[in-house]
């Protein structure tokens, strides 16, 4: 029988390569004595790939509606870098959806995702950060998914059931399939001779040691941009631990702020991303469903006392739609109460006596009560734990979606 690797590399080798105009793009790029007017000319060599370009630059994407007419005009508009980008992101996507065994939908819902939370986050990092390039790291970043999912679709599938339930997924993939999607991710931009920077991004997406580092600014971006996903839609790849979230952005200067205002724009920026993704797909095969929705979110309650718990766990909650109902008014049965949903225990914050004094009311209330679980729960969290549903600090839609409805979270 074939071993893993073997089916892996069939698998690389059964997808289309790269357009041809895209292969002779990277390779202008990479001589520096190549000009404008040689990018020019490898892109009027392909009309297929010309015409997308232009397109997108006369898309709601870049908000230049009929104004650019001529690829050299597109040049000139996107710059070197830029036409790069949006090339091998035309490409990829086009030999990517050639293999199957991946939920397409889900699939491509984290890849826009990534790809937007990585381009809100580039400004953020400092100049000299292009924001197409992040986009296209976060777009490509798991792409190992796919070529795992077509060449050992069993095996893929029970490490992912595995990661779902709260499994590492580096080490999850290496124990059940032999190889992890990153450094299967890799070794396809390899083999596409894709920049090393790229190839880079989806190997060490969710090494935290290299993400927080300051040496590879692109594998930052794309695990910035896979934590923002993971948040905004869950479906696909659950959040990281707190304490992984905390060391990336400590070491890049970033604050919880900047990621909450991050997610804010999600929604906006990842419309703006679907008009990508459609120009590049041509036979409109990819059906991007926009992830999960809570039905009716109504109220919710966070009882903690810790401010900085209580801004982050609060704005995740208004974030998916949940409207934060005050602390005393529930207590006091003030008008509304009926409308809350949820009520959140912070055990990090509350003391013993204070969580059996409040117990015996919320148990006599129709919401729900879930407990916040660190990755490193104390004995109070614990024992909360196996009394009411758990919601994973770092959480995302889908974790809240699961919480309402009673069922505990993988922590």
């Amino acid at each position: 029988m074939p071993e893993t690797k073997d089916l892996v590399m069939q698998a690389m080798r059964d997808l289309p390569q790269l357009p041809l105009a895209v292969q002779k793009l990277l390779a202008v790029m990479r001589d520096e004595n190549s000009s404008a007017d040689d990018v020019t000319q490898v892109l009027q060599s392909d009309q297929a790939l010309a015409g997308k370009i232009l397109k997108l630059v006369n898309s709601s994407y870049y908000g230049m509606s009929g104004e650019v007419s001529t690829i050299t005009r597109a040049v000139v508009v996107l710059g070197f870098s830029g036409v790069r980008n949006v090339a091998m992101g035309f490409g990829m996507v086009s030999a990517l959806k050639k293999l199957g065994g991946v939920s397409v939908a889900t699939f491509w819902d984290h890849s826009l995702s990534a790809g937007a939370g990585a381009q809100a986050m580039a400004p953020l990092l400092g100049s000299g950060h292009d924001p197409e390039e992040a986009f296209i790291a976060g777009l490509m970043h798991d792409i190992g998914h796919v070529v795992l999912a077509s060449a050992v679709p069993d095996a893929w599938g029970e490490a992912q059931e595995r990661v779902q339930r709260g499994g590492d997924p580096i080490e999850t993939e290496k124990e059940l399939v032999g190889m992890s999607h990153a450094s299967v991710g890799q070794r396809l931009m390899k083999y596409w001779q894709l920049p090393v920077q790229l190839q880079e991004a989806a190997r060490w997406h969710h090494n935290v040691k290299v993400a927080a580092g300051r040496e590879q600014p692109l594998t930052t971006l794309a695990a910035l941009g896979d934590v923002l996903a993971c948040i905004h839609g869950g479906a696909f790849e659950s959040p990281p631990p707190e304490e992984d979230l905390g060391r990336l952005l400590r070491l890049n200067c970033l604050e919880v702020d900047q990621i909450r205002t991050a997610l804010a724009g999600m929604d906006a920026r990842i419309e703006e991303m679907r008009v990508f993704l459609k120009i590049a797909d041509d036979s409109d095969d990819l059906h991007v469903t926009g992830g999960p929705d809570l039905a009716e979110p109504g109220g919710a309650v966070f009882l903690s006392s810790d401010q900085d718990r209580m801004q982050w766990v609060g704005g995740l909650l208004q974030e998916f739609g949940c409207h934060l109902f005050p602390l005393r008014d529930y207590f006091e049965q003030e008008p509304g109460h009926d409308q809350v949903r949820l009520v959140v225990l912070d055990p990090n914050s509350l003391t013993a006596p204070q969580i059996k004094k409040i117990v015996p009311f919320l148990d006599q209330q129709p919401a729900v009560t879930c407990v916040l679980h660190d990755s490193q729960p104390g004995p109070l969290a614990t024992e909360l734990a196996a009394r009411y549903p758990v919601l994973p600090y770092v959480f995302s839609r889908q974790d809240l979606i699961r919480t309402m409805s009673g069922e505990t979270v993988a922590s």
